[in-house]
């Protein structure tokens, strides 16, 4: 992917204002445990790569990361691998230890015959080899954080809630030049955002890596892993085949939320749509177990959600737009079919019997229809998905993307704004389009939350001059 102008300005100033400076040593670890769930699901997203060296040397690449398994068995089936340019089809399974394979029985299991490759967290000093039922070896490759991508590794602490000293050189910057700063900061941003989608669309494919994209923007901030997960385990595809009641039932039923709500405590309009899926989810619920453990179910964050934003609702748009999956995901397959309008309209217009007029389970129905994905879930989805997949394809969208208008604000713009302009009216100036806003988010990213000198030894405020 070549770099977009603006976007390799910013990249070569960023570079410039760290050079000659003591390098900070990596973590050997995550700072919060991994478990084996967020292991998998950063696997399958192709975020550690395609291309591994195995435990004995050899070069391992991912063709194809397969089906993420439902029953009992391997964690991914169906899956290429390359050893070496041989091409093996096969099982992936991933532990957190090395070791597991045997402790867990995976030698001597047939369901795991067909694994080609072990990944695995850590493994002991000593040399481990992982066979099969037959006595195959298997390619091991050991992953680390080392090998994550940048943009999914772990969140960053917010810096203090307090000015910064960059604040006094950017008020005396010239407007153009803190505009043009902050412009290339969001080219730079968008950029990033390109390729990690355009890294799902290597590992999965395009329509794929678009309904994982789309759904995640639907979690929110606090559900955005939730939604990722959902969308891995059930691939647009298998769910385009389903009838519209089996969709629903697997999507509700792998969620958790069904078993957690009594009939009882519902209204009638929900236990008729209750009955409706749990219909279809006891026939298609022992295929799906594996999933329902509590280890693997998604990890919903409830606490002070809106009763708009709550996770049930939002899987409800979901439902809703795979039922009109053709055209919402078009416009996103071809950049030559693009028009903001109309896929804006496609997604506003959503309807579904229940979910328009409901907002959780256990909710009263509302007075009259309210919309499924309002105006500001579909800025997010054109800032986080369109624009970012589309730039590469058709540049000149970028003057199109210039014109969004700015979304509500968070806890981490608001911080932003006071470490870089204090109360200086320069704030608001510079917070009325979207790439206003993500490029304060990415001079926050890059130099507030980098720093470890509380600001006194950061080298950014002194080099603001060499920007032109």
């Amino acid at each position: 992917m070549t770099p977009l102008p603006l976007a390799d300005r910013y990249a070569r100033f960023r570079d410039a204002v760290f050079s000659g400076l003591e390098e900070t040593p990596p973590l050997p670890d995550f700072e919060q445990p991994m478990t084996e769930l967020d292991l998998q699901s950063l696997w399958f997203a192709g975020a550690y790569g395609t291309e591994f060296t195995s435990s004995a040397g050899k070069v391992v690449r991912v063709v194809d990361f397969g089906v993420w398994n439902s029953s009992a068995g391997p964690d991914f089936t169906e899956c290429s691998v390359q050893v070496d340019g041989v091409t093996l089809r096969g099982d992936i399974e991933l532990d957190t230890d090395a070791r597991d394979w045997e402790r867990h029985g995976h030698g001597s299991n047939p369901d795991y015959a067909r694994v080609v490759l072990h990944l695995f967290l850590r493994a002991p000093d000593q040399s481990f080899f992982t066979r099969t039922l037959e006595h195959k070896e298997v390619a091991q490759v050991q992953i680390s954080p080392a090998m994550l991508a940048q943009d999914a590794r772990p969140n960053r602490n917010l810096a203090a809630a307090r000015l910064g000293r960059c604040s006094q050189p950017l008020r005396d910057m010239e407007e153009a030049q803190v505009q043009s700063m902050l412009e290339s900061a969001a080219q730079y941003r968008l950029e990033r955002k390109s390729r990690r989608l355009h890294r799902s669309v290597a590992a999965h494919g395009r329509e794929q890596a678009v309904f994982q994209a789309l759904a995640q923007t639907l979690g929110y901030r606090n559900n955005q892993n939730a939604f990722l997960l959902i969308s891995q385990r059930l691939p647009v595809k298998r769910l385009r085949k389903l009838p519209q009641s089996k969709r629903e039932a697997l999507l509700f039923g792998i969620s958790g939320f069904l078993e957690k709500v009594r009939f009882e405590d519902t209204e009638p309009a929900t236990r008729s749509y209750l009955h409706q899926i749990w219909h279809e989810w006891w026939r298609l619920r022992a295929d799906c177990q594996r999933w329902l453990t509590a280890a693997q179910l998604p990890h919903w964050k409830l606490a002070a959600t809106r009763p708009g934003n709550h996770p049930q609702r939002r899987l409800g748009a979901l439902t809703a737009m795979l039922a009109v999956w053709d055209r919402v995901s078009a416009p996103l397959m071809d950049a030559g079919r693009w028009s903001q309008t109309a896929w804006k309209e496609s997604l506003m217009s959503l309807q579904h019997e229940y979910w328009s007029t409901h907002y959780t389970l256990l909710a009263e129905p509302s007075a009259k229809p309210l919309a499924l994905i309002g105006e500001t879930r579909v800025q997010e989805m054109l800032a986080n998905v369109a624009y970012p997949l589309l730039m590469p394809e058709r540049t000149r969208l970028w003057a199109e993307y210039l014109e969004l208008p700015a979304m509500l604000d968070n806890q981490k713009l608001r911080r932003a704004v006071l470490r870089l302009f204090g109360d200086s009216p320069r704030g608001g100036a510079f917070q009325k389009k979207l790439h206003h806003q993500q490029g304060l988010l990415q001079l926050y990213e890059d130099f507030c939350l980098e720093d470890e000198s509380a600001c006194s030894g950061c080298p950014f405020p002194e080099r603001l001059k060499e920007w032109h």
